[in-house]
């Protein structure tokens, strides 16, 4: 409920709040890339957005819990300096029937944290395929992030698609 504060939401998610949490990432992402100048060099590479982690698994089975809303954001490499893959950014989802994580200080809703990776992409493969392909690599946080479902929050034509 609106103002709750709990340490995790079993509120069902539903398409309307993939589209919701897409909207976010992407103004969340838009702005990273004018302050983070970095960042800024990827801003016409994405690929691929998806829910990720926790709130992923909850999406999948509605006994999760969401304690924050992970999204991960995949860029096709090429500029020199890959997208900043050990930063993480949180911003404030406002108030929901989702509440608030007791820990989250200063925020009136759940937290979103997005991370990034630049990933490369063959000629003749999907944004899908090749994010699956990182997904099935040794890096320590794809090792990690395949552990839970991802669900595709963009690109539109696989929104709501399970990744792996």
């Amino acid at each position: 409920m609106i103002g709750d504060v709990s340490e995790r939401s079993y509120e069902p998610l539903n398409s309307a709040d993939l589209s919701m949490l897409a909207s976010a990432a992407m103004r969340e992402l838009c702005a990273i890339f004018d302050r983070a100048a970095v960042a800024g060099l990827h801003r016409h590479r994405l690929i691929l957005l998806a829910l990720a982690q926790g709130s992923a698994l909850h999406y999948l089975d509605g006994a999760n819990g969401i304690k924050d809303f992970d999204v991960w954001a995949f860029f096709e490499a090429g500029p020199a300096k890959p997208f900043p893959h050990r930063k993480r950014w949180c911003s404030d989802l406002g108030p929901s029937r989702f509440g608030r994580h007791p820990a989250d200080a200063g925020y009136s809703g759940r937290r979103l944290d997005l991370m990034g990776r630049s990933i490369e992409v063959a000629s003749d493969e999907t944004a899908e395929d090749a994010v699956r392909r990182w997904l099935a690599s040794r890096a320590r946080s794809a090792i990690a992030v395949r552990q839970k479902p991802m669900f595709c929050l963009f690109p539109e034509s696989s929104f709501g698609k399970r990744i792996n």
